[in-house]
């Protein structure tokens, strides 16, 4: 009988137990592990959120389908063309200060669209106007993807990721509303990870029931791999694997012990003895690709299928980005008010260009990992990139042109919304296009589009979602 390795196969030792990726090995033999296999889509489902929105004059094409011009703010992505999608047309209306219901009831809430943006990117929901302790969202789209998918992945079904503490109100809304992406339910956000390496511990290092506390800390202040105590077991799988499996696994053990050397090697990651590795001390840009970093290989290995993730928060400095040679050192949140006027479009554009920039070093991750069965990662996921904000820019009623800031003046709005959708999600969506929704749609439409190629037969969601969004596959 052929060698038959669990899906679910750990590769364990002293203080430690790493997950494996997909490897032939594990392919399915009988009929009904060949049935079962056909339900498990094996798709994997991201959220980015970037917050302010993105100005849309150099990000939105000129025409519709294949073979657009690739708009200035887009070029980095050129070579990913045939691997995302952009997709106009798309809003958010909870997200507005005035809303209708469809009973016709109307809410009229005001200032507060920041607050709103990041609340209700996954939810979809209207917040309850509060700034104490009675507030009131919905469940995130992660988090219900999470449960659907948690069989799969029991140990840990999603991840939710974000590069900063705590935020402060917005325009008589709670703090908690501009902190939090993901929702567990109405009153209840999703515990944040906002230490790459803590996450890289729970993923790799953290599933071994012999392992306490203590002897963690112990390994990991001596600066012992987690591949250390694991050695035994791949001398011994080595022998029962096929070439392309050996191959497979020697990719996936130097990915580990590559991006573990990183977070080793980052200023201020040192740690006393006994004590775990600070949770600060690199820059923000390194801060995003590390949790880029992990996020893939939490995909790769299957430790879970669902991640969202918080870029950066509102309000902030991006002081790592020039432009004519200067540093940005002004306030996100001010800039996108254009108080400045075009010094802010230009800055406000370069930190878009640069946040477009990181979405595309995240699918030539997910691209550089193949699968057992000769798809890579990036053929089996979706990850969405965007902001519940169209920035400045929009024009009413229109979806192609030039879209230019001063057309409108500093105004946030939730219709319209700058979305790029990477990967294939394993055939679901044809890719390579600028896909303009005529007439408008939900951004929750596209959830639950996201949720059908994942094989989550969800057909509605939060207030407006009423189906899979037409014309992505």
């Amino acid at each position: 009988m052929s060698f038959r390795l669990s899906r679910r196969a750990f590769l364990g030792g002293a203080g430690a137990a790493i997950a494996l990726p997909y490897l032939e090995a594990m392919a399915p033999r009988t009929m009904r592990e060949r049935a079962k296999a056909q339900e498990d889509r094996r798709v994997r489902l991201a959220w980015v959120w970037v917050p302010h929105g993105i100005i849309r004059r150099n990000f939105t094409p000129t025409t519709e389908g294949a073979g657009y011009a690739m708009p200035s703010m887009l070029r980095p992505l050129e070579d990913m063309r045939d691997h995302f999608s952009v997709i106009s047309g798309l809003h958010n209306r909870p997200g507005q200060g005035r809303y209708t219901y469809a009973d016709g009831t109307v809410s009229d809430d005001g200032p507060g669209d920041h607050a709103r943006d990041t609340a209700t990117f996954l939810t979809c929901a209207r917040i309850r106007k509060t700034s104490g302790s009675d507030i009131r969202n919905g469940q995130s789209i992660d988090i219900l993807a999470a449960q659907h998918l948690r069989e799969y992945t029991p140990e840990i079904p999603n991840l939710v990721l974000s590069t900063f503490g705590g935020y402060g109100g917005d325009s008589g809304y709670a703090p908690i509303y501009q902190a939090n992406l993901s929702w567990v339910n109405e009153t209840t956000p999703a515990e944040r990870e906002r230490s790459p390496r803590a996450v890289f511990e729970r993923l790799f290092a953290g599933f071994d029931p012999g392992e306490s506390a203590i002897e963690r800390d112990r390994r990991i202040a001596l600066e012992r791999s987690v591949l250390d105590g694991v050695l035994d077991d791949v001398r011994r799988l080595r022998g029962r694997l096929g070439t392309r499996d050996n191959e497979k696994l020697d990719e996936y053990l130097e990915g580990i012990r590559a991006l573990e050397v990183r977070l080793d090697s980052e200023p201020g990651r040192s740690c006393d003895p006994g004590s775990p590795p600070p949770e600060s001390g690199y820059d923000f840009p390194t801060h995003v690709q590390l949790f880029f970093d992990v996020m893939a290989l939490a995909f790769q290995c299957d430790r879970t299928r669902v991640v969202s993730m918080m870029m950066q928060k509102q309000g902030s400095v991006h002081d790592h980005i020039t432009v004519g040679g200067n540093r940005i050192t002004s306030n996100h949140h001010a800039m996108s008010h254009l108080e400045s006027g075009n010094t802010d479009i230009q800055r406000i554009e370069a930190i878009n260009a640069w946040q477009v920039e990181q979405f595309g070093r995240l699918l030539r991750t997910l691209q550089r990992f193949e699968e057992g069965d000769g798809t890579t990662l990036l053929d089996n996921t979706l990850v969405l990139f965007g902001g519940g904000l169209d920035g400045t820019g929009h024009r009413s009623g229109t979806a192609l042109g030039d879209l230019t800031p001063q057309q409108s003046g500093p105004v946030h709005r939730h219709t319209n919304l700058p979305i790029l959708l990477g990967g294939h999600g394993r055939g679901a969506v044809r890719t390579g296009r600028h896909i303009v929704v005529e007439g408008g749609a939900p951004l929750p439409n596209l959830y639950i589009s996201m949720l059908h190629a994942a094989g989550i037969e969800v057909n509605r969601f939060a207030l407006e979602g009423n189906g899979p969004l037409s014309g992505l596959g």
